[in-house]
């Protein structure tokens, strides 16, 4: 009889052991290299569609600077010429601001902000009346430099209004066709119908601690206590906001705004008849008031924006003066002498500036009133320090020039 070795006993499971060690190493590396390219896939498809946004984005920043004035489009698409880059975009206006909107091929992704531009450095004020005669009154100064079409500036010897020794200016640049005066332009005709005139509520009271997170569209709007609003949108006709509320990011549209008591707030707050500000607590993030105006009659003017208390690290305020004219005797911006801020003060109406603000200011003029009699061409105790460090984030209505930029 044939006798059988113990080692050819073993071959046959030992050949399907290694078999099912190959076929599991085999599957493994197969899961791998297929978990690799979809891994892969993945990262080339996000680096594709970031780099479809940012290129729409970078396309919204060189159609505005090549403009050199404010641009817009309801929808744009581009592709590259070897098929690799699409994208879709728009830019409208939304509120004082425009908002650019960019997708991807597929608009799968998408980008969305508003956009914008950071101005170059300006003297600490700068003065757009044709003949701006200024006088410096009580404590007046000005520290950075003054730019006037023409006119002068001079410390004034008034007897009922003389400028104390504590009053100052220093470099004065004068002429027309300064670039300072060149680039500057207002566009309030983009902003004009941005206000509502029918509304989805009647009266919106938000008290005690609750918190608005959402879009809200209603007549008259009140928020107080410790209410708060985190990243809303209102658009109103009245609103109201008092004692401890919190604003953090909003974006407010109204015909008139009213922010007093201890509010801390940070976002846009976009008028059209009037902005009132009195606020006990200390500002310290991003805050733009942006008053719209209109002229109501041949001689008559609503808009009013009127700063009478704040402290603030953050600030920009504007004064868009649709249709105003420097024949108008009403002052449509006053900043009172408990105002302090840091950042740009623009306005193309005349200003009643007594407060004191840090980085830049533009305005058609100065002014006041004194019982009936208007002091025009005088800044009185009013303090504006100029700092080229602070750079402003400017809708494109209010145009200066700089670098185009966005905000989230």
């Amino acid at each position: 009889m044939p006798c059988f070795s113990k080692k050819n006993g073993f071959t046959l499971p030992l050949t399907i052991v290694i078999l099912i060690v190959i076929g599991a190493l085999a599957t493994s590396f197969y899961n791998m290299v297929k978990s690799e390219r979809i891994e892969s896939y993945r990262r080339f498809t996000t680096i594709q569609n970031e780099l479809e946004l940012e290129s729409g984005t970078n396309y919204v920043f060189f159609r505005m600077q090549k403009e050199n004035k404010p641009w817009r489009t309801d929808s744009l698409c581009h592709t590259s010429q070897n098929g690799t880059i699409h994208f879709c975009i728009s830019q409208k206006q939304d509120g004082a601001f425009a908002k650019i909107s960019v997708f991807n091929h597929d608009s799968s992704q998408s980008f969305d902000a508003h956009s914008g531009f950071i101005p170059p450095n300006r003297p600490a004020l700068t003065l757009l009346a044709s003949q701006a005669n200024t006088s410096l009154a009580g404590k007046a100064r000005i520290e950075g430099g003054i730019a006037l079409k023409t006119g002068s500036l001079s410390y004034s010897t008034h007897y009922k209004m003389q400028a104390s020794k504590e009053a100052f200016y220093d470099t004065v640049y004068t002429g027309e066709f300064s670039p300072y005066f060149k680039t500057l332009k207002f566009y309030p005709d983009l902003s004009r119908n941005q206000f509502p005139n029918q509304f989805a509520k009647e009266r919106c009271v938000y008290d005690g601690s609750e918190t608005l997170s959402s879009m809200l569209n209603c007549k008259t709007v009140i928020m107080q206590g410790r209410s708060r609003c985190d990243r809303c949108r209102i658009t109103a006709d009245r609103i109201f906001i008092r004692e401890n509320v919190q604003l953090n990011n909003a974006s407010i549209i109204a015909r008139t705004i009213s922010l007093k008591d201890s509010v801390t707030s940070s976002g846009t707050f976009f008028a059209r008849d009037s902005i009132e500000i009195s606020l006990s607590s200390k500002q310290e993030l991003s805050n733009k008031f942006i008053l719209q105006g209109f002229k109501t009659g041949e001689n008559a003017y609503t808009g009013s924006l009127n700063i009478q208390k704040i402290r603030a690290e953050n600030a920009l305020i504007i004064f868009l003066a649709d249709n105003w004219e420097d024949t108008f005797k009403n002052i449509p911006v006053t900043i009172a002498d408990s105002v302090d801020l840091r950042g740009a003060l623009i306005s193309g109406g005349t200003v009643d500036f007594r407060g004191k603000i840090t980085g830049q200011m533009i305005a058609y003029n100065f002014g006041f009133y004194e019982g009936s009699t208007l002091w025009s061409g005088f800044l009185r105790d009013g303090q504006i320090i100029g700092d080229t460090t602070i750079h402003p984030f400017l809708p494109d209505i209010v145009y200066l020039g700089g670098r185009a930029s966005y905000e989230k």
